[in-house]
C-alpha cells in the first residue's frame, strides 16, 4: 500500500514539476513575442535626389555604313602584257600617276608606220592641191588623196589611243587597296587591277523609321562614333524620295570629314542626328533605377509625419532615353519628387529611410572619364 502512495506522489510531483517550467517558458516567450512587436529597426541611411525637368537636344539614333566619297576598281581596258608595275597596295596616289604600263612595242611600230603613212598623204594631197589650180588634176584623184589622209589620221589616233588606255592611270586622289595583278600578266579587257578609295571625306548611308521623314532635313548636324572610340561630326546630304515599301524606312546620306582617315569604307558606325526642336523632359539618376524583366522601377520618398522617420514606395516607371548620367522618365513621377538614388538595392517596400548627409556626386549629360 506504502508502494502505491510512493508512485502516486512522484507522479503528481512530476506534474507539478512540468506546469511550473511550462509557466516558466511560457512567461519567457510571451516576454519576446512583446519585445518583437515593441522592437522598430533602425533606418536605412540612402542617398537621395530629385526628380528634375532638363531641356534635352532632340536627338535620332541610327546605325549607318561608310562608303568612300568616290572609290572604284581599276580595270585594264585593252589586252596585254604588263611591263611594269608603278605601285604598292595601300599606297596613297594622285589623280594622273602612272600605276601600270602594258607591253606597247608592236603598236609602237605600227604607229611609227601609221606616222610615216599620214606623211605621205599630206604632202600627197598638198601637191595635187597644187596641181589643181594648174587644171591637171582630176576631182575624183583630190578625194581618194582627201580619203586617205583621213583614214590614216583616224589609224594614228587609235594607236594612240590604244597606247594611252596601255599607261593605266589613277582617275582621281585617293588610297590604293591590295593589289591585284602581277609582272608579266596577261590582262582582258575587265580584268581587275587594285580598288582606289578617295576617303578624305565618307558618305555615311543610314535608314530611319518611316515616322521621322519630315523631320530631318538636309544641312542637320551628325555626331558618327565607332566601336573604337572614334567621333567625328558631319551633316546631312539628302534624303531618299521615297519610303522602302518592305522596311518602312527612308534612306538617309550624310557626309562626314575623314581627314585623318581613321575610318574607312564599309565601317559599321553608330550615329545620332541633332534635330532644331529641343526636348522638355523629367529625369532621374540612372542609378535610381532597378532594371527588371517585370518593369522598371524607384523608390519614391514618403515624408514621415509628426516626428516619424520617411519611408520608401516602391513605384513603376516609364523610362525613355538616357543622356551621360541620367535617363528620361515618361511615367509614374512628378518633377520635384524625392527618389533614392544609390543604396535603392537593400530596400523594401516601406522601409524607414534617412538621407545621406554625404553631398551627392556630381552628374552630367555629357560625362567623360577620368584619365582623358
Amino acid at each position: 500500500m506504502s508502494r502505491s502512495r510512493a508512485i502516486l506522489f512522484s507522479l503528481v510531483l512530476l506534474i507539478i514539476i512540468i506546469a511550473i517550467i511550462g509557466g516558466i517558458k511560457a512567461q519567457q516567450i510571451g516576454f519576446m513575442i512583446e519585445s518583437g512587436e515593441s522592437f522598430s529597426q533602425p533606418p536605412e541611411t540612402v542617398s537621395v535626389s530629385a526628380v528634375e525637368q532638363q531641356t534635352w537636344p532632340n536627338k535620332l539614333s541610327a546605325v549607318g555604313s561608310l562608303e568612300a566619297w568616290q572609290g572604284l576598281t581599276i580595270t585594264s581596258e585593252v589586252d596585254g602584257r604588263i611591263a611594269k608595275i608603278h605601285f604598292d597596295s595601300g599606297q596613297q596616289v594622285k589623280a594622273g600617276d602612272l600605276l601600270v604600263e602594258q607591253e606597247s612595242g608592236n603598236e609602237k611600230a605600227l604607229l611609227r608606220a601609221a606616222l610615216a603613212r599620214l606623211e605621205l598623204a599630206k604632202n600627197n594631197l598638198k601637191r595635187l592641191n597644187s596641181l589643181r589650180d594648174k587644171q591637171s588634176v582630176s576631182q575624183s584623184a583630190l578625194e581618194e588623196a582627201s580619203q586617205l589622209l583621213d583614214s590614216t589620221q583616224a589609224e594614228v589616233d587609235g594607236l594612240n589611243f590604244t597606247l594611252t588606255k596601255k599607261r593605266i592611270v589613277a582617275p582621281f586622289d585617293g588610297r590604293l587597296g591590295i593589289r591585284k595583278v602581277y609582272l608579266g600578266q596577261d590582262l582582258q579587257i575587265g580584268s581587275e587591277i587594285v580598288t582606289l578609295q578617295s576617303i578624305d571625306h565618307l558618305r555615311v548611308n543610314f535608314r530611319i523609321p518611316q515616322q521621322w521623314a519630315n523631320k530631318i532635313k538636309p544641312g542637320y548636324p551628325v555626331l558618327v562614333g565607332t566601336q573604337q572610340g572614334d567621333r567625328v561630326n558631319g551633316e546631312v546630304l539628302a534624303t531618299a524620295a521615297e519610303i522602302d515599301s518592305q522596311s518602312r524606312n527612308l534612306h538617309v546620306q550624310a557626309k562626314i570629314d575623314n581627314s585623318l582617315q581613321t575610318l574607312l569604307p564599309g565601317m559599321s558606325v553608330g550615329l545620332e542626328v541633332t534635330l532644331p526642336d529641343e526636348l522638355q523632359v523629367l529625369v532621374i539618376p540612372n542609378t535610381a533605377v532597378l532594371y527588371a524583366p517585370y518593369g522598371d522601377t524607384v523608390f519614391v520618398i514618403e515624408k514621415g509625419q509628426a516626428g516619424n522617420a520617411d519611408t520608401v514606395r516602391q513605384q513603376f516607371v516609364k523610362l525613355g532615353g538616357s543622356r551621360g548620367d541620367f535617363v528620361a522618365v515618361e511615367n509614374g513621377l512628378s518633377a520635384g519628387q524625392q527618389v533614392v538614388s544609390a543604396g535603392a538595392f537593400k530596400l523594401f517596400n516601406g522601409m524607414s529611410v534617412v538621407a545621406s548627409d554625404k553631398p551627392d556626386p556630381e552628374r552630367s549629360l555629357h560625362p567623360q572619364p577620368t584619365d582623358s
